[in-house]
C-alpha cells in the first residue's frame, strides 16, 4: 500500500502541468523541492522492498534526512503564503506548499516503518527498545502535515486533494491497527481517555443561562414551500426587503441531529488526531483574541470537556492558554468528508435570489462549521451572502438588526454619531483605520451590555431576536446584522447562498 502511494504521487507530479517551476519559485527552492521528490521515490522503493538487503542505519538516516528537508520546504512555503494577502497568494505557492506537505507526510510514514528493536521473551520492550508510541507518533504527525496541506493551501494542484484524502485514510487505519495491537503499558490512562468522552451528551449541561427574555420574536414557519420561501427572500417593500424567519422541520432527517449530540461519536467521526483551526478568546474584536491550530482531541479536552494535555509536537504554537475556544467559520466538511455525510445542503439554498447592490451569489453553497462551548460570542456583524444557520446541537441566543439600522450600530470606522470617519490621520490613526477597514462589517457595540455614552443611537435601534433550538434553521437575509451567543455547548452549520 505504501509503495503504491509513493508511486501514485510520483505519477501525479510527473504527468500534471504545474506552476511550480524555477521561473515562478526561484532556482534554489525549485531545485530543493525536486531533489526531495527524487529522494522520496528512492527511499519508497527501498522501504517497500522486503527482499533486498539495505543498511538499516543508512536507510533510517535517509528517512530522517528527508523529514528534515521537507520540514524546511514546508516552512519556506508557509513564509511565501504569509507574504501575500490570503486571496492574492499565487497559485504556484499554494501548490508548492501542498507538495512540500505531502513530502513531509510520506517521509514521516517511511520513518515509522523503520524496524523497531526486538522485544524480550515476555513480549514487553526492554528499556533500550523503541516503544510503540514512537512508531505511532510519526504517523500522527503525518496526519497533521496532511491537514496543514488542506487548511493552509487547499491541497492545491491537480490530483493533490484526492491523494491527501487517500493518504489520511491510510494513516488513520495504520494508527488504529497499531493502537489496537500495542501492549497496554498504561491501561488506566488509556481507559481514562476513552471514558472521558463516553456517554457525554452535548448541549445537555445544566442550564446556567436561559438567555434574555425574548421581546421581539422571530416568526417560526414549518416547512414553507420552495415558492413561498423564494418569494419571502426576494421581497421588496417599504422596509427594504426580506426579514429573518425560523424554519422548523427542515433538518430533522439529518444523521447529525442524533450523531453529533454524542461526543464519542463526533470525536470518532472527525478523528481525534485531525488538525483544526480554532479561535481563542471571548470574541474576535478583543485585543487578546488569537487563532491556533490544535488537534480535534486537544480542542475537545480543553474547551469542551475542560481537561487538557499539552498539544502534540508540530500541532501549533504550543500550549493554548486561557480564553474560550471556538472552532468557528471553518469548512470542516471539505477537510473531513466523513462529517459531510451527516448533513445535507437544504433545498432552500437553491432558490433564485434577486439582484441586490453588493450581492454576488457564490458559485456553490458555502458551508462552515461552528463548534464550541457555552459562552462563545460572534460580535454583531454582516455577511456577504444570504445565510441559513442550522442549529444541530445546543442553543444560541441571536439578535438581528436590519440594514436600515446601520447608522445606529457604529460599525468600525464610524464615529460616535454613527458617521463614517474621514480626513487626514496620523500614522497611528492610519494603522487604526486599517483595522477598522478590516472590521467594517462589524459593530463596535457590546450588544448585551452597550455603552450608551459612547453609542447613544444604539438605544433607538430596533431588532428581532430568538433562542435558536436544536433542529431549527434560521434564515438571515443578506446584509442583516446579527449577534450570536452560545447558551450551551453548540454545533451549528451555516450555509451561505
Amino acid at each position: 500500500m505504501l509503495r503504491g502511494l509513493v508511486a501514485k504521487i510520483n505519477h501525479i507530479w510527473s504527468t500534471h502541468d504545474t506552476g511550480v517551476n524555477s521561473k515562478n519559485c526561484g532556482h534554489v527552492p525549485f531545485s530543493d523541492l525536486e531533489e526531495a521528490k527524487s529522494q522520496l521515490k528512492e527511499l519508497g522503493l527501498k522501504v517497500s522492498d522486503t527482499k533486498a538487503k539495505f543498511d538499516a542505519e543508512e536507510l533510517s538516516g535517509g528517512c530522517y534526512s528527508l523529514v528534515k528537508t521537507s520540514d524546511y520546504l514546508v516552512d519556506y512555503a508557509r513564509g511565501m503564503l504569509h507574504a501575500h494577502p490570503y486571496r492574492e497568494v499565487p497559485g504556484y505557492w499554494r501548490e508548492y506548499y501542498s507538495d512540500a506537505g505531502i513530502l513531509k507526510a510520506l517521509a514521516l510514514v517511511l520513518l515509522s516503518k523503520q524496524p523497531t528493536p526486538p522485544k524480550d521473551a515476555s513480549g514487553t520492550s526492554t528499556e533500550e527498545d523503541k516503544d510503540d508510541e514512537a512508531q505511532i507518533q510519526p504517523l500522527k504527525l503525518a496526519v497533521i502535515a496532511c491537514d496543514n496541506v488542506l487548511i493552509m493551501a487547499g491541497a492545491s494542484g491537480q490530483g493533490r486533494q484526492a491523494f491527501v484524502f487517500e493518504l489520511i485514510d491510510y494513516l488513520e487505519n495504520q494508527i488504529r491497527d497499531l493502537d489496537n495491537t500495542r501492549p497496554l503499558e498504561s491501561p488506566t490512562l488509556k481507559r481514562q481517555k476513552i471514558e472521558a468522552v463516553k456517554g457525554v451528551k452535548l448541549g445537555e449541561e445544566p442550564p446556567i443561562d436561559q438567555g434574555p427574555r425574548i421581546r421581539c420574536a422571530i416568526p417560526r414557519v414549518h416547512l414553507p414551500t420552495m415558492d413561498a420561501f423564494q418569494s419571502h427572500v426576494n421581497t421588496l417593500d417599504a422596509e427594504g426587503g426580506a426579514t429573518p424567519i425560523i424554519i422548523t422541520g427542515a433538518i430533522d432527517h439529518w444523521p447529525a441531529m442524533e450523531r453529533w449530540a454524542d461526543l464519542e461519536t463526533i470525536c470518532r467521526t472527525a478523528g481525534p488526531d485531525r488538525l483544526v483551526p480554532i479561535e481563542v478568546g471571548s470574541q474576535y474584536t478583543d485585543e487578546t483574541w488569537t487563532q491556533k491550530m490544535v488537534t480535534f482531541r486537544e480542542f475537545v479536552d480543553r474547551f469542551i470537556l475542560g481537561t487538557h494535555e499539552s498539544p502534540s509536537k508540530g500541532s501549533g504554537d504550543g500550549e493554548v492558554k486561557g480564553g474560550v475556544g471556538y472552532l468557528a467559520q471553518h469548512d470542516l466538511f471539505a477537510q473531513i468528508p466523513r462529517l459531510r455525510r451527516d448533513i445535507d445542503i437544504s433545498d432552500y439554498c437553491m432558490i433564485d435570489t434577486r439582484v441586490q447592490e453588493g450581492y454576488q451569489p457564490p458559485d456553490d453553497v458555502l458551508l462552515n462549521a461552528w463548534f464550541g462551548p457555552r459562552g462563545t460570542v460572534s460580535p454583531m456583524h454582516t455577511d456577504p451572502y444570504h445565510n441559513l444557520l442550522a442549529q444541530v446541537v445546543g442553543r444560541k441566543y441571536i439578535r438581528l438588526y436590519s440594514p436600515q439600522e446601520s447608522p445606529k450600530l457604529y460599525c468600525y470606522g464610524s464615529d460616535s454619531n454613527g458617521d463614517e470617519q474621514r480626513g487626514q490621520e496620523t500614522s497611528e490613526e492610519s494603522a487604526g483605520m486599517t483595522t477598522a477597514n478590516m472590521l467594517s462589517n462589524t459593530s463596535q457595540v457590546d450588544v448585551e451590555n452597550p455603552d450608551l455614552g459612547r453609542h447613544p443611537l444604539f438605544a433607538e435601534a430596533t431588532y428581532v431576536e430568538t433562542v435558536l433550538e436544536p433542529g431549527e434553521l434560521l434564515y438571515i437575509p443578506f446584509q442583516w446584522w446579527h449577534y450570536v451567543r452560545s447558551l450551551s455547548t453548540s454545533f451549528s452549520v451555516s450555509s451561505w447562498f
